[in-house]
């Protein structure tokens, strides 16, 4: 019965991308949440989402691959730096593979966060004339509503909650259809810039349906990513607003407000605690990276070459483990120690570079389109300031979606869309 549901599924939407390939990239990333939606054929476990990708990547394969690879080459050309580390990167993540001491496991992990997502970035540099980078904005506005929805009722209900610690109505945390709050936060919260873009960006405009339904999809957004209660995602938020109206032509009230922030910050009990990292989760956070700088700096081999893909726990925090002090955990909760430890030394300056790079090419696009590039500034900035305390990469969804901002420059740089005003 699976197999057969399984097989119905990937035709439709090999069919669907065969003859409306925007429109099935549009599916796929609204779908970005159903990596959730697990299964298995015989041996080989799978998601929904690596189903409908697998479909989408055959199409594009068989119908435009060849007609793509002299775009892609033109793009890699005229921006070196960027695809020299990518190819570092792809690179490093090949041999954490085999780092891992557990190959086969860690194959899985590769396909998921690191081959599917990559090829998905090259694909859309490559089909320049039929995605647009409204396609995008609201292929992912779209793909928060079930999320927020649900976030939403579980707040006031209790419903679903994926831990018994966080029901409890005074300390009631959403967790929507994932393990976790910091997981619904480090998903919604670079899109909601995105959606406050689309806001904007309609303000001289007639208020139509497409304004209307931003307004409804940035509300919602807001109030989930406040119930999660995740401060990474508010001090990350707070970032990007400051850098957002600071490189909009704020500088003033940016800086103003950024001085407020670090007052409120510093007067509020909760607050100053977080952000001097004397709470509990964030002296856990220490640990995980007193720990980290413990295996990297034991050898050459392993500051070199980190722990291999998904192998944090058993080589890096299993020799320190007490559940009661903290709970088993996968990652070490920085950006760059995170793909330090799973990439390699050079793979972690290859992302590095990379995010530089889009940074560059954002603020590029900031001086012909002030407003767009202020927002994909303020996209990454959420993105690594969040990233600092947490693991906005290395999950199904997360690795997609960080491929997908930063294909977002390139859309614009490369003038992937006919007019600038298509995203409205």
């Amino acid at each position: 019965m699976v197999v057969a549901l399984v097989a119905i599924y990937f035709l439709l939407f090999f069919l669907l991308a065969w003859k409306n390939f925007r429109l099935a990239f549009v599916f796929f990333i609204i779908l970005l949440p159903t990596y959730l939606i697990r299964f298995q054929v015989g041996p080989l476990p799978s998601t929904v989402l690596e189903l409908s990708f697998g479909a989408l990547f055959l199409v594009w394969l068989i119908k435009y691959s060849r007609y793509d690879y002299k775009n892609i080459w033109a793009v890699s050309q005229k921006h070196k730096l960027l695809f020299i580390a990518f190819d570092i990167f792809f690179l490093s993540s090949i041999v954490s593979i085999f780092v891992s001491d557990m190959w086969w496991f860690s194959l899985g992990e590769w396909r998921a966060y690191f081959l599917e997502p990559m090829i998905l970035f090259l694909i859309l540099v490559g089909r320049k004339n039929a995605v647009k980078i409204s396609d995008l904005v609201w292929g992912l506005a779209l793909s928060t509503v079930s999320i927020s929805s649900y976030s939403v009722v579980q707040k006031f209900t209790g419903w679903g909650i994926a831990t018994p610690e966080w029901t409890d109505e005074a300390t009631r945390r959403v967790t929507a259809f994932f393990s976790s709050p910091n997981a619904v936060a480090l998903y919604l919260a670079p899109i909601f810039i995105l959606v406050i873009f689309l806001i904007i960006n309609k303000k001289e405009k007639p208020k139509n349906l497409e304004f209307w339904g931003a307004v409804v999809i940035g509300v919602l957004s807001l109030l989930t990513i406040v119930f999660t209660k995740s401060q990474g995602a508010w001090v990350g938020l707070a970032a990007a607003v400051l850098a957002f109206l600071f490189f909009v032509g704020y500088k003033k009230i940016a800086i103003a407000m950024a001085v407020l922030g670090v007052i409120f910050a510093l007067v509020v009990p909760p607050m100053r605690q977080a952000v001097l990292f004397q709470d509990q989760a964030n002296q856990n956070r220490l640990r995980l990276w007193g720990y980290s700088w413990t295996f990297l700096g034991h050898s050459p081999k392993n500051f070199v070459l980190g722990t291999g893909v998904r192998q944090f726990f058993r080589k890096v925090q299993k020799p320190y483990y007490d559940k009661i002090v903290m709970e088993r955990l996968i990652y070490p909760h920085n950006i760059f120690i995170n793909f330090w430890t799973e990439t390699g030394l050079l793979g972690m300056l290859a992302i590095t570079t990379i995010l530089g790079y889009t940074f560059y090419l954002a603020n590029k696009i900031r001086k012909t389109n002030k407003l767009m590039g202020a927002a994909l500034l303020g996209v990454l900035t959420v993105l690594v300031v969040h990233g600092l305390v947490d693991v906005p990469y290395f999950k199904n969804d997360l690795s997609f979606l960080f491929w997908i901002i930063i294909a977002f420059p390139f859309f614009y740089h490369e003038n992937f869309y006919q007019s600038q005003t298509n995203v409205a």
